[in-house]
């Protein structure tokens, strides 16, 4: 895969957040997606400049219901813009939603490990 191609398919997911903040099912930041996922799974997306501490967290979380991925080559800044955020470290999903579902697919495609 070229690394155009990458570059779409992670432009890709930073829209489908997009979406899905309009949507109103995207948790956005650490606060918003810690207390999600204390009542749902959630497939969490992080940005490249993510605070390892909260990476940690979320990683560690050890309920089986959280999954995600780092962007690599996409900061908070960045991440925020297509959230229509200022700035967005993390954000996440319902794990069993139709963009999860895509996000999965697109990253997959990509070539990216996906946390499982």
């Amino acid at each position: 895969m070229s690394a155009e191609d990458s570059k779409d398919r992670i432009e890709e997911v930073l829209s489908l957040l997009g979406l899905a903040r309009r949507a109103g099912i995207l948790f956005v930041g650490q606060d918003q997606v810690f207390r999600a996922r204390a009542k749902e799974g959630l497939f969490v997306i992080a940005s490249e400049d993510c605070s390892p501490n909260v990476w940690s967290k979320i990683s560690a979380s050890g309920d089986g219901k959280t999954t995600g991925r780092t962007l690599s080559g996409v900061g908070r800044d960045e991440m925020g813009r297509y959230i229509g955020v200022r700035s967005a470290q993390i954000a996440a999903v319902p794990i069993n939603s139709g963009f999860a579902k895509k996000i999965t697919l697109l990253l997959r495609q990509e070539g990216s490990d996906i946390d499982e």
